[in-house]
């Protein structure tokens, strides 16, 4: 068969080929195989649903041994539980606040007459904050007596911290109402409980739930009358709103959580 030149030309370059590689085999004492070299392919990108490339995530630092850790603060929408009220002025009624009488720390905040924008004294209507589910409604509850008041205020103070059960009791006449979502409100030291409201119903934000009062205060035995006012706790998971933050960010988050998302 007759080659053309530009055929004559490849087959001499491929002989070339062939003869240096023949050669490299012979220097190194080892044989080659020949084969025609596949360009490599590139390779496919991986599609997934918009997911960028993964970010290495810092590491959150661990508290400290017995550093308090804070919760999350999602609250909004609420409205106060007595009507015309505002948060007060004063730190020492607000969550974090010392309680030396008992070795223990405020978890909520106390409205007073005179300190909170609005008149309040006994028997003033408590509100509902949210729409809920009433999950407890002391109806049974019996005010301290001066020997349970002095073991109570001994014990605290013995620890060097009070108690879930002795704080319970502290609290006096409680209503509670479940939100959902883990956040639950505390209205405590009622004088009364709103007739009908139980355990198991669902009451509308604004609803009457309970009036002011001063059950569970030392002062219910010692002093009666003097310290009438509402304590109020927002409860988020299992703790309260604020835990461990200094004053100015617990005031935003309480007056966050009474604002409109």
């Amino acid at each position: 068969m007759r080659l053309t030149v530009g055929q004559r030309t490849a087959t001499l370059a491929t002989a070339t080929v062939v003869a240096a590689v023949f050669l490299m085999g012979a220097c190194t004492g080892s044989s080659a195989t020949v084969s025609t070299p596949t360009p490599s392919a590139e390779p496919e990108p991986t599609m997934t649903s918009a997911v960028s490339p993964t970010a290495v995530a810092t590491p959150s630092p661990t508290p400290a041994v017995g550093e308090r850790t804070p919760i999350r603060s999602t609250v909004s929408g609420l409205v106060y539980p007595i009507e015309g009220v505002c948060l007060p002025a004063n730190e020492n009624l607000m969550p974090n606040a010392p309680r030396v009488y008992r070795a223990g720390i405020h978890e909520g905040v106390d409205f007073y007459p005179g300190l909170s924008c609005a008149a309040i004294g006994e028997g003033t209507p408590v509100l509902a904050v949210e729409a809920g589910e009433v999950v407890r409604a002391d109806w049974g509850f019996e005010e301290m007596t001066a020997e349970e008041l002095d073991e109570l205020l001994t014990r605290s103070k013995t620890q060097g911290y009070t108690d879930a059960a002795a704080l319970d009791r502290f609290r006096g006449r409680q209503v509670w109402i479940d939100h959902g979502g883990g956040i639950v409100t505390r209205y405590a030291h009622l004088g009364e409980i709103a007739p009908g409201v139980g355990e198991g119903m669902t009451v509308p934000v604004g609803q009457v739930v309970g009036y002011v009062g001063d059950s569970g205060t030392p002062e219910a035995l010692t002093e009666p009358g003097t310290e009438m006012h509402l304590h109020f706790e927002i409860r988020v998971d299992e703790s309260y709103l604020g835990k461990g933050l200094p004053p100015a960010q617990v005031r935003a988050l309480l007056e966050r959580a009474f604002s409109t998302p």
